[in-house]
């Protein structure tokens, strides 16, 4: 296999990016960078921890709150709920409500819900 030239390490980190974006997880992003690109998962691994690494720093860079971060993740969240119920995938579904859950500070054991009850 041949060294990819600039422009090619730049299209294969664009997908990456592109599939991170889409939140997709760094595990799928570098299967799908191993099957589009015909490379080795080592490789792959390279380029998604590359990407993530750019993401981090344009967060940097813009300065972005925690509070804009959480709504950011909520949104996405809701948006992967709505698929999961359109695709009849109830494990989706649980695994976003459950961070929802979370991020909101709604679970049973969050700092905000430690209320002694009357017995």
């Amino acid at each position: 296999m041949k060294k990819a030239d600039k422009q090619e390490m730049e299209l294969r980190a664009g997908f990456a990016t592109d599939l991170l974006a889409q939140g997709q997880s760094s595990t799928v992003v570098t299967t799908r960078v191993i099957e589009e690109y015909e490379l080795n998962r080592r490789r792959a691994r390279r380029i998604t921890a590359k990407t993530i690494d750019l993401i981090v720093k344009d967060f940097e860079e813009i300065n972005l709150e925690r509070l804009q971060m959480v709504a950011k993740l909520l949104v996405n969240l809701e948006q992967g709920m709505q698929k999961g119920l359109i695709n009849n995938q109830s494990s989706v579904v649980a695994a976003c409500a459950k961070q929802i859950i979370s991020l909101a500070g709604l679970s049973a054991d969050s700092l905000h819900n430690n209320r002694r009850r009357k017995v």
